[in-house]
């Protein structure tokens, strides 16, 4: 599936990426991810998000693949239209006046 969702270039939320047992499963994701998504593509992790410290970080998905997650963060990749504005990842609508 996450393979279907990368060649679709859909932006993606993974919850829960990491943790004890699964040291790995992003690492892994990402690696499924850029076999379709250019190493470039715009990424972020929230953690302890609604929480006391919670902290935001914007990061390339080649960036993503070394980085250390757990639990509390919420990983997010991007479709190729998502661009960074101010520190932070937007999708922009595409409308037009017709």
């Amino acid at each position: 599936r996450l393979a279907c969702a990368a060649q679709g270039d859909f932006a993606l939320a993974l919850y829960n990426p990491s943790s004890k047992k699964r040291a790995d499963y992003l690492a892994r994701a990402c690696d499924i991810l850029l076999e379709s998504k250019p190493s470039d593509t715009v990424c972020g992790i929230a953690r302890n998000i609604g929480r006391e410290g919670c902290s935001c970080r914007v990061l390339s998905l080649g960036e993503l693949r070394e980085t250390a997650v757990d639990m509390f963060c919420t990983v997010l990749i991007g479709s190729a239209a998502v661009k960074t504005v101010a520190g932070q990842l937007v999708t922009p609508r595409g409308y037009r006046n017709v």
